[in-house]
């Protein structure tokens, strides 16, 4: 096992030492003579909206893919030429800035610095932004290979060993730092070529995205919401900057995300219990209060520079708990993580993106006002803390919605509930008791083609158990709960618990005096509760305006169901669905 994951946290380590030196700061570039602020502010704009650009074709181009990951050889050749290539052209245009403002002197260096060749500059950018981004989608596509514990240790493991590697490479001299930074990278892509292809998965993020997106949307928005709080200090911070020296700089952002690794980890390696949403923002918004605090030089003793590197550590911390969320729930979908991970950065990109943008904006009227600028710092703060509680809210907040758990029998400990069938004496029931009697569970579960685990949790939600207390009796994550509470809400056509065992209480009463045509062939063709009731009505020729106003739905919505309903039985009119009831059985 060590062996099988040395390769892995080798290459993932250097990948996100290449990242560190060269994406979140500019320390790779350090001998070349520095950047001037205008370049900095094109590096850093292009080489986030590049890796936008990137996830986005990734995510477009693999949503119908079965395929998980990338073709590891092709993948690593190809992003290592591309970013190779990219580092040339930002060091050479450097390179060529810098003396042509020597040359030109101090009185004539805007002008100097606006002639030189930023098409190449922004290019090359665009290339290693870009191919580091399609490489850190490959690297963390394998974290579904280990559970929510195992990638979140792997995810702070590769970061620790960075972390480490960049305090060896700072004692370099600044002239290796390039080069160590492109040896790195390559390093790290021959790491990635040796491991093993990916397998094909049974479904893809299109099929799966609906019931998917309801276990993700509040990390996305919580992570976004620290990218832009990321992206608008370190903007800011960027162009009131102290000219501190690059490699003094990255040490001290170094032994903060150190201290920060460490908190993170020692949760989950000494209680088993990494970092959830809800605790994730509770360590991230402390430094973002901070890096508001230091900006306006509120705190005099420490430089503005580090506002930028406080704001990102916290987006770090809840980036590291989102990319852990996705990985687990991209191996209870059996869906490839690359097209989803490619979804999710996307967005959170966009936001960071949206933060430098605004930060750019504001940072001329902000540096004018320092004290205006704190309390605006904080009372955006204020406004965070504030979202994050709402979107990490603690789950028994639905608890009342639920039916009170059944009582049960003292001298057999079954569920004693009112309308209960006995699981055992079905078979002993006549023909009269047993139309009487309310449908059982497994019945029901067979009628809507329920797989055996989506069965066992419906059956413990209609005994009032909440989602923690599955997980615990099932042995599953609560992720994986209520990925299948989600395909349960989507089966029969509701959107929370509480309605899922009102219609179940219901269907279990309506039991069917005979099996009808109807229900043969809504069970044939896998239709839904609603699709169900419409095709009853269409098989007695009902119009649409009858079909809605029996339904209490709109024309239009009925006209939708129809639609799917033809789909799904291969007929393309209301005479065809009559022909094809009346073949299978008598009609209702």
């Amino acid at each position: 096992m060590g062996k099988r994951l040395a390769i892995p946290v080798a290459g993932f380590a250097l990948y996100w030492l290449t990242d560190i030196l060269s994406f979140h700061a500019t320390t790779a570039f350090a001998d070349l003579g520095g950047m001037s602020a205008e370049l900095e502010n094109v590096y850093f704009v292009t080489l986030v909206a590049s890796r936008i650009a990137a996830y986005a074709v990734a995510l477009l181009t693999r949503r119908h893919s079965h395929e998980d990951g990338l073709p590891p050889v092709p993948a690593a050749a190809a992003a290592t030429v591309t970013a190779l290539l990219g580092i040339a052209l930002v060091a050479g245009t450097i390179l060529q800035v810098n003396a042509e403002l020597a040359d030109a002197g101090a009185a004539n260096g805007s002008d100097a610095a606006s002639a030189g060749p930023w098409a190449a500059f922004t290019l090359g950018t665009a290339l290693f932004g870009a191919a580091q981004g399609i490489m850190g989608l490959a690297w963390a596509s394998r974290l579904p290979l280990f559970s929510y514990r195992g990638s979140y240790l792997y995810l702070i493991a590769t970061h620790v060993a960075a972390t480490a590697l960049v305090a060896v490479t700072l004692l370099l001299p600044t002239s290796w730092l390039l080069p160590l930074t492109a040896a790195s990278l390559a390093t790290a892509n021959a790491c990635f070529a040796r491991l093993p292809r990916a397998e094909r998965l049974e479904h893809t993020v299109r099929e799966q995205a609906g019931d998917i997106a309801p276990l993700l949307w509040r990390g996305v928005l919580a992570v976004g919401m620290f990218a832009f709080v990321s992206g608008l200090v370190s903007s800011i911070a960027r162009q009131g900057s102290t000219g501190a020296d690059p490699v003094g700089f990255q040490f001290f952002t170094q032994g903060v995300s150190s201290v920060v690794l460490v908190v993170m980890a020692v949760p989950a390696l000494v209680l088993h219990q990494p970092l959830k949403l809800e605790t994730s923002y509770r360590v991230a918004l402390p430094l973002s209060a901070l890096g508001f605090l230091v900006l306006p030089g509120l705190i005099e003793t420490v430089p503005p520079d580090l506002s930028g590197t406080l704001a990102t550590t916290g987006y770090m911390i809840t980036g590291i708990v989102l990319y852990c969320m996705v990985g687990e729930a991209a191996k209870i979908a059996r869906v490839p993580a690359l097209p989803l991970l490619a979804g999710v950065s996307c967005l959170t990109l966009a936001c960071l993106l949206a933060g430098e943008g605004a930060g750019l904006a504001l940072a001329r009227h902000l540096a004018e006002t320092g004290t205006s600028a704190a309390l605006m710092g904080l009372g955006s703060l204020y406004l965070a803390a504030l979202a994050a509680s709402w979107l990490a809210g603690r789950s028994d907040a639905r608890k009342s919605m639920l039916p009170p758990p059944r009582r049960r029998s003292a001298r057999t400990s079954e569920p004693e509930a009112e309308n209960a069938p006995d699981p055992h004496g079905t078979d002993e029931l006549t023909p009269a008791d047993r139309e009487a009697s309310p449908l059982a569970l497994d019945e029901l579960a067979a009628r809507y083609r329920l797989s055996e685990q989506e069965s066992t949790v419906l059956a413990l939600f209609v005994e009032g158990r909440t989602i923690p207390r599955i997980a615990q009796e099932l042995y599953l994550s609560q992720s994986a709960v209520k990925y299948h509470a989600q395909k349960l809400y989507r089966r029969f056509e509701v959107h929370s618990r509480s309605e899922l065992c009102e219609v179940v209480a219901r269907l279990r009463h309506e039991r069917p005096e005979r099996p009808d045509a109807e229900s043969e062939l809504a069970q044939a063709y896998d239709l839904t509760a609603r699709e169900r009731e419409v095709l009853a009505r269409l098989a007695r020729g009902l119009s649409i305006t009858e079909m809605a106003s029996d339904l209490s739905i709109s024309e239009n919505t009925v006209k939708t169901h129809v639609k799917r309903i033809y789909g799904k039985l291969g007929v393309h009119s209301k005479q065809e669905v009559i022909d094809l009831a009346q073949s299978s059985g008598p009609t209702a």
